[in-house]
Formats: C-alpha cells, structure tokens, sequence
C-alpha cells in the first residue's frame, strides 16, 4: 500500500524533470488506511462505512473551523494523530480522516503484510474505545453496548 509519486514537473529543454518525490502517509509509519483493510476485509469496511466512526470528521467539521484546529478535539476523529505516521492534516494525510480501523485495532502495515493475526488487535478492549469516549466525553459510553454498533450490520 506504499504510494510513491511526483509533487511536480517541469520541461527543460524538452525533457521532463521530476521534482521532489512525495510519499502518502503510510511511508512514514505503520499506518495504513481503511483501505488498506478493505483489500483482504471488505465485508468489514463496507460495514464500518455505515457507522458514525467512519463520518467522526465530517461530524467535527460540521461543528466549526475552531473544533478543527482543536487538536484536542481532532485528535479523537482521525488515525493515530499523536503517532508517528499518523494523522498529520487533512491535506497531507487525508486517507486518515476518521475512526478508522486502526484508530481501535492498532497499526496496520504489518498485518497487511503478514497476514498474520497476531500482528493486530483482533478484538480491541474497553481501554482503546475509552481513549475517546472519556467519562468526560460520553459519559453514557457503554462498552457492551456500544461494542456491538462499532460494524453496522
């Protein structure tokens, strides 16, 4: 899932000369995307799709210019925003807008290269849903309830 492409290029003397490379966002870390999932799990992302983690940024974008340069607020509706790779801004890294997979079953590249199961949280706990559904937050955050919503069916 690595991309690698060309910011821009320039015609000298009838050849084209590429500028500076440009990498997405999975280069500079073990994030991925939602896409990335959906190659091998996409009964599951299409299900996801359906749920109110997949449109976390709209939803916050819709409240205001000043909720979206809150990181505190931004940083509860996109990947992995205080990690390396993660979420950076939606122009750099626009294929992590959202809670994404990875946002409750961890980091990705390795799973998506292995394959293997125990390269990723296969069933997240109460403690990755509490990082943003705080007593403070959501404070009728009911993990058994909740839990089962998390993939529309």
């Amino acid at each position: 899932m690595r991309r690698f492409g060309y910011a821009a290029g320039a015609l000298l003397l009838g050849v084209l000369v590429m500028t500076a490379p440009f990498v997405s966002a999975e280069l500079f870390g073990d994030y991925v995307g939602y896409k990335a999932c959906g190659q091998c799990h996409q009964e599951i992302v299409e299900s996801w799709k359906k749920t109110p983690h997949a449109a976390a940024f709209e939803t916050l974008a819709d409240q205001g210019e000043e909720k979206l340069k809150n990181p505190g607020c931004v940083r509860c509706h996109v990947v992995a925003m205080d990690a390396e790779g993660g979420f950076i801004d939606v122009e750099l890294t626009p294929e992590l807008k959202g809670v994404q997979c990875e946002c409750c079953h961890g980091p990705g590249l390795k799973h998506s290269e292995t394959e293997d199961a125990s390269d990723i949280k296969g069933r997240p706990d109460e403690a990755a849903c509490r990082v943003c559904h705080t007593k403070g937050q959501d404070k009728n955050f009911d993990f058994t309830v909740k839990s089962k919503l998390v993939h529309a069916k």
